[in-house]
Order: C-alpha cells, then sequence, then structure tokens
C-alpha cells in the first residue's frame, strides 16, 4: 500500500489491498521537503526526505477505504504487525512510512 502525493498536492491511496508494505511517493520529486511537509500537514508528519509518519486516522477517513470494514481490519493487523517492528507510533497515533521520491529528482531543503 502506498499513498501518492501528486504534484497538484493531492493525496491517494494505491495498491490499497497490499498490506505487506507500506511507503508515501511524491510524484514532483522537484517539490522542496518543506512544500511537502505543507502539502501533508494533515496527512503526516515529514521527519525528513525519507521518513514520515503517516496519521492512522487519516488512512482510515480516505474515501475509499472509509466503508469497508474488511479493509479497516485489515489495516488493524498491519499495525498490530507494525508495532514488533517499531513501526508505530502510538503517541502520534502514526505509521511510519518510507518516504520515495522520482529517480531525478533531488531533494531540497
Amino acid at each position: 500500500m502506498f499513498l501518492i502525493l501528486s504534484a497538484d498536492d493531492h493525496v491517494s491511496l494505491g495498491q490499497g489491498d497490499d498490506f505487506k508494505s507500506f511507503k508515501l511517493i511524491i510524484e514532483d520529486g522537484s517539490k522542496s521537503l518543506n512544500k511537502v511537509r505543507a502539502a501533508l500537514a494533515t496527512v503526516a508528519e515529514v521527519i525528513d526526505d525519507k521518513n514520515a509518519w503517516i496519521s492512522e486516522a487519516y488512512l482510515r477517513r480516505m474515501p475509499e477505504v472509509y466503508d469497508d470494514d474488511n479493509w479497516q481490519r485489515s489495516l488493524s493487523s498491519m499495525i498490530e504487525l507494525a508495532k514488533r517492528y517499531g513501526w508505530v507510533d502510538e503517541e502520534r497515533k502514526a505509521i511510519k512510512a518510507h518516504i520515495e521520491w522520482p529517480e531525478a529528482a533531488s531533494v531540497k531543503d
């Protein structure tokens, strides 16, 4: 599963039924880290150019999965497994995701 931040700052869900991986993809690799942080302010806490804490509540409220009980249960199972590896922050109520930028991109602060 991954979240995509599009060039126009729209957030969407990709491969929503793959609960074995989790990442954030920034489509516009020329976007500065500060602009990414601003665009994702209600979605994630972007730690650096490699890691972000994605809000569990945001994920659960995404329109494509909000009313899908099976998806919600699968996310809960994924979170329980991720806790074993330190990929869940209970205080933030967030799941750690690595960030992928297009290969040609260089991240600017």
